[in-house]
């Protein structure tokens, strides 16, 4: 089906969602349950009960914990807990960096170091990652190494997100929102029962739309227009036996313009003169197939999934000028199947609970880059055209078990073994002829953990990890080079230990954590000196030490402060530049803020009005390995607001994001001289319903 052809689908549907949300909305007024009172949801939990997640540093986020900071997207997660951190280019996930305590991705060709499940389905890589989060998800933060814990690895963490399921007969919601820039989105969810069987259903879909923010003085318009819509549905079968069955099916369609991308020169940061507009077109579907059965020893989950990510086009002007001298244009796809089976104990008292699970992942990454480099005196403008095949195979066993040895003393331990194939079959053209690189790797690795949790009191629990984690090795295609093609695996061993409160009457919880990481071969991006190659290296010995705090507090009902802080010193202990010599050595690793805090206060007066404000400040980060000042984000602070009412059905709220116009990058690009400003100061209004 072409775009066209999808758009008119997705038009369709959303007509049809209208007319059902309005048919729900007149049944729902003879339905006595719907005159019930809303309860709010916590916000946030930072120690959730189940005890194979209290080990680390889990926190839970509910759909109010999500309104409140106003998060529509995963890239808006920077903070969320302490040394999470989110380094956006604006192009829906394409360049991103997503990383905790230090350990994260590179830019394009490394495994994530932060993985992500929706609804118990892993995603790719990170530019792959879902940019919405639909109403009423919730998420959670696993933070340090969860081999042991999914089947997807993940060595820094692992976010998870679960969509709403249908609970009730009958139930769905509708969210309509309007803002600056003539920004305009909708969301809406249908779900419940069909025809009062055993059969349920849950279908969400969603349309968001803006102006943009970058002025293009060239062209005489705002270029890095934004436009996204998308769905999901799934389908619910309970037949029997203690057998449960998902089908889940999601698209998303996205046309957006221009990168924001500017000068670091520029006078305004948010003008440009680039002859070349852009754009970042992406398609992504996915199909899942769930099972459960509960037996008397325990739960059995089978997760099988598909999934297409199509990038077509993403066009970038490189030298961000009225002349066409370098520009960038990339066709890329990447298609994933993977499999898990997962057994886990059951939801009982008893002093032993385990999990344990099989994964298998296949991922296929085809590209074909076309980019365009100033080259005198030989070629005024030297074009190459690589067309590369990444392919990757994964096969894992995993496992843990938490033993609660005494009354106040449980202790966990987990282990992961996994093997993975790479590939890279890769040709290159270009004025001086045609280069390919035919290659592959085969490792096995083994990544154990243990922890304990000791009952200090009845408020005071002590708590300690320690675990292995890893990223594999791999290819980057942007070298004629077979012998700095390839890269090797990165090897982290974290060891921390904290302590968590929580007041009797559960007003006040609070969790202070120390962590010491140290990395071996850690995964770096950038380019190669006097050529057009762009690889991934390694730097020999990198240490990554902190402090993370956590407090919810509730002094009196209705009002609520919430706040997380993170500290981190992550520093090259031993890492000299390969092409010049030079030893970067005490230096600071580039993408990991010095610092990052985030809180909120929010206050629920009696009549339904509300009134909240929330804050993150970002510390100090550098985006290269020499700690170039040009290439450093100093320190900023971002504030938001919202002020409104809730009643029963429906609320509606006006906000402020980025109040006082903050000015910051979200990434920079050495290479181009070049960075992504972060959101100007917007305001909205946003009214939500529930039938």
């Amino acid at each position: 089906m072409n775009k066209t052809g999808a758009t008119m689908l997705n038009n369709k549907t959303v007509g049809m969602l209208c007319g059902l949300l309005l048919a729900s909305w007149a049944m729902g007024q003879d339905n006595p349950s719907s005159n019930s009172v809303i309860e709010l949801s916590p916000i946030r939990v930072i120690a959730p009960e189940e005890r194979l997640e209290r080990m680390a540093g889990t926190s839970n986020f509910t759909t109010g914990a999500i309104d409140l900071y106003q998060i529509q997207t995963v890239q808006e997660t920077t903070a969320l807990v302490p040394n999470l951190y989110v380094s956006s280019s604006d192009s829906r996930g394409f360049g991103d960096v997503i990383s905790i305590r230090g350990i994260g991705n590179t830019i394009f060709f490394s495994s994530p170091g932060v993985s992500l499940y929706v609804d118990d389905v892993p995603s790719g890589d990170v530019f792959t990652y879902s940019s919405e989060l639909n109403s009423g998800n919730t998420l959670t933060l696993h933070r340090g190494g969860r081999g042991s814990f999914f089947g997807r690895n993940g060595p820094a963490g692992v976010i998870e997100i679960q969509s709403i399921q249908p609970l009730e007969p009958f139930q769905s919601s509708l969210s309509v929102e309007a803002g600056s820039f003539d920004k305009l989105a909708f969301r809406a969810n249908i779900a419940g029962e069909l025809s009062g069987s055993d059969l349920s259903h849950s279908l969400s879909v969603y349309h968001n739309e803006r102006d943009g923010y970058l002025n293009n003085a060239l062209l005489n318009r705002k270029t890095d227009t934004r436009e996204a819509q998308g769905g999901e549905w799934s389908f619910f079968w309970n037949p029997g036996n203690d057998w449960r069955v998902r089908l889940k099916a999601a698209a998303e369609s996205i046309e957006d313009g221009s990168q924001r991308l500017s000068s670091l020169f520029s006078p305004d940061r948010f003008t440009v003169a680039s002859d070349l507009e852009g754009e970042t077109s992406i398609d992504k579907r996915q199909v899942s197939i769930h099972l459960m059965r509960e037996f008397d020893w325990g739960l059995f989950k089978s997760i099988s999934s598909l999934q297409d990510w199509e990038l077509d086009p993403s066009t970038v002007d490189l030298d961000l000028s009225p002349d066409p001298i370098s520009t960038s244009t990339i066709v890329q796809d990447q298609k994933l199947t993977t499999q898990e089976f997962r057994f886990e104990s059951p939801a009982s008292e008893n002093d032993l609970h385990w999990r344990a699970g099989f994964f298998f992942m296949d991922k296929e990454t085809d590209s074909d880059a076309t980019r365009v480099f100033p080259a005198p005196p030989f070629f005024p403008v030297f074009t190459e055209q690589t067309i590369s095949t990444l392919d990757e195979t994964e096969i894992s066993v995993f496992g843990h078990v938490a033993y609660q040895a005494s009354e106040t003393l449980t202790l966990d331990g987990g282990i992961r073994l996994q093997n993975t194939e790479s590939s890279i079959d890769r040709s290159k053209t270009s004025p001086v002829g045609v280069v390919t690189i035919v290659d592959d790797v085969d490792e096995t690795y083994f990544a154990p953990d243990a922890g304990f949790q000791l009952e200090l009191s009845n408020e005071l629990t002590l708590v300690g990890r320690s675990a292995v984690s890893f990223k594999p090795k791999g290819f980057s295609p942007f070298t004629d080079n077979p012998a700095i093609a390839a890269f090797e695996d990165e090897e982290a061993w974290s060891n921390e230990i904290g302590i968590v409160y929580l007041s009797p009457d559960s007003e006040l919880s609070f969790r202070l954590t120390a962590f010491d990481i140290s990395i071996d071969d850690f995964q770096l991006e950038r380019s190669a000196p006097n050529s057009t190659d762009y690889i991934v290296v390694n730097a020999d010995e990198v240490s990554s030490q902190g402090l993370e705090t956590e407090l919810m507090w509730q002094p009196f009902p209705r009002f609520q402060i919430e706040m997380g802080i993170g500290l981190s010193d992550v520093t090259f202990d031993s890492h000299v530049d390969v092409f010049t010599g030079a030893n970067y050595s005490g230096l600071n690793a580039p993408f990991v803020p010095e610092y990052t805090i985030r809180g909120s206060v929010q206050y629920n007066f009696e009549n339904g009005l509300f009134v909240q404000g929330a804050f993150r400040a970002i510390g100090a980060t550098n985006y290269d390995e020499a700690n170039n000042p040009l290439f450093r984000q100093g320190d900023y602070n971002v504030f938001d607001a919202q002020f409104g009412y809730r009643g029963e059905r429906f609320s509606i709220a006006v906000y402020g994001k980025n109040i006082g116009d903050e000015f910051y990058y979200n990434f920079i690009n050495p290479q181009v001289f070049a960075g992504t400003p972060g959101d100007p100061e917007v305001f909205g209004a946003r009214f939500d319903a529930k039938f």
